[in-house]
This record gives structure tokens, C-alpha cells and sequence, in this order.
């Protein structure tokens, strides 16, 4: 008797092909049986009218930052994610040194985690901008041979605890401050590993075709496979520079780089006001907070000057998310607020929230189009990522975080048919499996982790938006994780069956 039977299923099995009719037998946390005409389940699901696919991975995720304080995973689970590739930007949650000055190591990490089930299950990069953080704190220079060294041995001791590679976060503090150079040197240390690198490139704007060739070049002398994270082009002046960047992309793939990227689906990104407004070049040499860096007044007067000159002042393509101390500013456009405020230069209004938050005031940011959001998830070597945390205790947050699967099934598979439904399911199945070295995932098949989904192909579809940020999806009926039912009509039901899930030796 199987554990579980899902009987009557239009099966898409993840890689690519057309779907077909059968039965699945489940036992044991395994697919061990596809067929027509199975019977004998202690649990049974009817299937009838409904598509069973592999469980979605998110190829780029920020919920390592959950994985100890909100396990649950709720929002990944009412998606349809069954395991996240976390640790992104550069920024991972270890190695990180701790309030008491105790250095928390990824293997530190990895102990608690292992201790604690989770809704969703998770991949671990380590972050580049983190191991840097941890040996140079934020400081503006080229780290000594002997810090370099230390660098190194964290990151082995990282990958040696499981870390599946590196994310690179080189628009961000610490990680803007490195050179190509000592990148590519702590790139080759997860070459050794046989490991995979991410990047966060350093531009994604006016310099976004430099910034390829320079994340190009890491891989390249790193040896390492590489992912290009939620590739885009921001601001209007730049839009549709991502065909050039695809067919670099391409070009690199056919001299034998091994290559590709993640997407969101929606035409706004979301990070820190200090990270959109105060960019790098401002940030002068030693330790560097960037609020701290607004108290000067000539470094002020800088940043202000270049923002009215690019923005002419209208941000009102930046809407807040997370603003602590200014809760009632959530949901508003920086327009609006500096009206509220009674800013005349709504620059003003960017950088005195990015000094009264100490920097943590978060945003979405309209700068991108649809062609070339469209161009970008139809590239064969793209996979759809939410570039999202938890929610934890947040009320206010950018809707991918808990709609971006739904959203690429309904709105750019079934209605702007920008790639068909088995390609779809190919790029959140078996394309991340292959490219993460997760074992065992990706595709319907015997002997495969029996990690699930089951969805109206015809209605799925996503509701939160930008205002509305907690409307749930629609048509997802189930998810099922190691052969246990994670959610049942649309809701998780609180069964915590996955887990963290380590590298595998080379």
C-alpha cells in the first residue's frame, strides 16, 4: 500500500515535454510508482482536472534569513516552492560575527539548522560581501595577503559545512569595495570545491554590459558555473540593453562557459533607499556607514546634486516597503511623502529617511519595462526567482515574496505566452535542480524526491500587488514535500516537512 496515491493526474514531469495521464504511488518520501490504474493508498488524492508537476525551486531567495526564526516558510509553501536557493547578494546568514563579538561560522549555522524543520526547504550559498564583512568589517580598501588569506579559510570552512558555492553582492557595502582581482581569487576557492557562483552585478544600469563582461571574466578564471541574478536593466535610458546582455551571455555559453540566470516576474525591484541613492561612488576610503556618511555635509550636498540632475526630482517610482520609526509612510511614494513632509526636493525626502532608519528603509523600485522582463524569462537558460525574505513579522513588502511562481504560470505562460507551460515548468523544476546539484529533485520520475505540486493549469494565477501585498494565490491546490501533504486547497497547513539541505562532495 502506498503512503500516498495521486490518482488521475495530468502529469508535467519537468522537462520540457508535453504532459500525460497516470497515477502516482508514493512511498517513503520517493515516487515509486507511475502508472495508469494504481490503487491501495493510506492517503488518496484526486487529481481529476488538475496538473502535477515537480515542486517549483526558487534559484534566488533571501529566506536563509528565516530558516531559525520563521521556519515555516509560509509564503514559498502557498507558492508552490519546495526548496530555495538562499544566501544571495553577496549577503548569507553566516558567517556573521555575533553581538558578543563570537564569530558564527556557516558550520555554526548549519548545526541550528539541521535541529530545525522547515516548511520549505533550502540551499546555502555563502556570501562574499559576508566573508569580507567578517574579516574587514566595511572598510574601503584591498585586503592584506594575510586577511585575504583568513577570507579563504573561512570560505573553505563554509563550503566544507555545505554551502552549495558564493554569491557576490558587488553593488553592495562590503562588496563594492573589492576589485575584480580578489573576487576571481576567492572565486578559484569554490572552483576547488567544484561550487557555483551568483552575482548581484556591480551595475545594472548605465554600466550593465560592463558589468557582464567583468562577472564573465570571474567565471571564466574561477572555472566555476555561474548564475546572473535577476537579470534586468534599470531606468528608462537603459531599457533594452538586456538583448545585448543575453547574447553575451550566449556568446560565453558557446566558448564553453557554463552559464545562466534568474528572474522575477514583475517591472520593479526592491532594495534599501541607501543602496539605490547612495551608490558606492560617494562612499570615501576606510570604514564606511552609509548614514553616517550623510552627516557630512559636502558629502550630502554631492549625493543630492547627482540625484536631482538624474531624477529630475519625481521618485515616484519608489514606493516604501519597510520603514521603521515612519510605519505610516508604508505604501507611499517618496513624492508622496516628501508632500507629507514638506520637502520641496524630494532627494531631501531619500536621504533624511536613509539617516533616521540608520539605512534599513526599503523600497520597490519601478525602473523596468516589460519587453524586456519578457525577453529575459523567454531566454532557455533563465529561471523564475522571488528575490525575497520571509515576511516574518513584515505587513508591507514587495509581492513577489509570496506571488512570483503563480504569477509566471497564469500571467506569462497561459496569458502573454511568453514561453509555453512545460517550458515553464522545465525552468522551475529541472533546469535549477541541474544547475544547484540538487540530487534527486526537479522531475516526475521513479526513485525522485517525492516533492510536488498540484495546480489548475487553466486558473492559477497570483493576486497580491503592490497594495494589496498579502492577497493569496489562486488555483494552487496542493504541495507535497519528502511524500507529505505541506498544503491543501491553497492553504499550509503547517506541516513542517523539509529541511536544509547541504552540498554534496565532488
Amino acid at each position: 500500500m502506498y503512503d500516498l496515491l495521486i490518482q488521475n493526474a495530468l502529469i508535467l514531469d519537468g522537462t520540457g515535454t508535453e504532459a500525460y495521464q497516470a497515477d502516482l504511488g508514493i512511498e517513503n518520501g520517493k515516487i515509486a510508482k507511475i502508472a495508469p490504474g494504481l490503487s491501495d493508498g493510506k492517503q488518496v488524492i484526486d487529481a481529476s482536472g488538475l496538473t502535477v508537476s515537480p515542486g517549483f525551486i526558487d534559484s534566488h531567495s533571501h529566506s536563509d534569513r528565516g530558516i531559525l526564526s520563521f521556519p515555516d516558510q509560509k509564503e514559498k509553501v502557498e507558492q508552490g516552492i519546495t526548496v530555495s536557493i538562499v544566501g544571495q547578494c553577496g549577503g548569507s546568514i553566516a558567517p556573521a560575527v555575533q553581538p558578543d563579538g563570537r564569530l558564527q561560522t556557516l558550520s555554526d549555522f548549519m548545526k541550528l539548522a539541521d535541529a530545525t524543520p522547515q516548511g520549505s526547504g533550502a540551499a546555502i550559498l555563502v556570501g562574499f560581501n559576508s566573508l569580507r564583512r567578517a574579516i574587514l568589517g566595511t572598510e574601503r580598501r584591498v585586503p592584506t595577503p594575510d586577511e585575504l588569506e583568513k577570507m579563504k579559510a573561512l570560505l573553505r570552512e563554509s563550503m566544507e559545512a555545505g554551502a552549495i558555492g558564493m554569491s557576490l553582492g558587488l553593488l553592495y557595502v562590503p562588496g563594492c569595495y573589492a576589485k575584480t582581482d580578489e573576487v576571481i581569487e576567492m572565486a578559484k576557492v569554490v572552483g576547488e570545491y567544484g561550487g557555483l557562483l551568483a552575482s548581484h552585478l556591480r551595475d545594472e544600469g548605465d554600466f550593465l554590459l560592463e558589468s557582464v563582461q567583468e562577472f564573465l571574466q570571474i567565471i571564466r578564471a574561477s572555472g566555476c558555473r555561474g548564475v546572473f541574478s535577476h537579470h534586468k536593466a534599470i531606468m528608462r535610458w537603459n531599457w533594452g540593453k538586456v538583448k545585448d546582455s543575453l547574447a553575451m551571455i550566449d556568446a560565453a555559453n558557446q566558448s564553453g562557459l557554463d552559464v545562466y540566470l534568474d528572474v522575477y516576474p514583475y517591472c520593479a525591484s526592491s532594495t534599501t533607499l541607501a543602496a539605490r541613492y547612495v551608490p558606492p561612488e560617494f562612499h570615501p576610503e576606510g570604514t564606511t556607514s552609509v548614514p553616517a556618511l550623510l552627516d557630512d555635509p559636502e558629502i550630502y550636498d554631492r549625493v543630492k546634486k547627482w540625484g536631482q540632475q538624474r531624477f529630475q526630482n519625481d521618485l515616484s517610482w519608489t514606493m516604501v516597503n519597510s520603514c521603521p520609526m515612519y510605519r505610516e509612510y508604508e505604501g507611499m511614494n517618496l513624492n508622496e511623502i516628501a508632500d507629507l513632509r514638506g520637502d520641496q526636493d524630494r532627494m531631501d525626502t531619500a536621504l533624511h529617511l536613509i539617516r533616521e532608519t540608520d539605512g534599513v528603509c526599503s523600497a520597490s523600485f519601478f525602473m523596468m519595462c516589460e519587453e524586456d522582463l519578457a525577453d529575459v524569462i523567454a531566454h532557455p537558460r533563465s529561471m523564475p526567482c522571488t528575490d525575497s525574505p520571509s515576511a516574518g513579522k513584515s505587513t508591507c513588502y514587495h509581492p513577489r515574496l509570496r506571488a512570483s511562481f503563480p504569477r509566471m504560470l497564469g500571467r506569462y505562460a497561459r496569458e502573454k505566452g511568453v514561453v509555453t507551460l512545460p517550458e515553464m515548468i522545465r525552468k522551475m523544476t529541472s533546469l535549477p535542480a541541474h544547475v544547484y546539484g540538487l540530487s534527486g529533485k526537479g522531475k516526475i520520475a521513479e526513485g525522485m524526491d517525492a516533492d510536488l505540486c498540484i495546480f489548475n493549469a487553466d486558473t492559477i494565477i497570483d493576486r497580491a500587488d503592490f497594495i494589496h501585498f498579502s492577497l493569496p494565490n489562486e488555483g494552487l491546490q496542493y504541495v507535497i514535500i519528502d511524500g507529505k501533504i505541506v498544503l491543501e486547497d491553497g492553504k499550509y497547513n503547517g506541516n513542517r516537512a523539509a529541511k536544509v539541505i547541504r552540498r554534496t562532495a565532488k
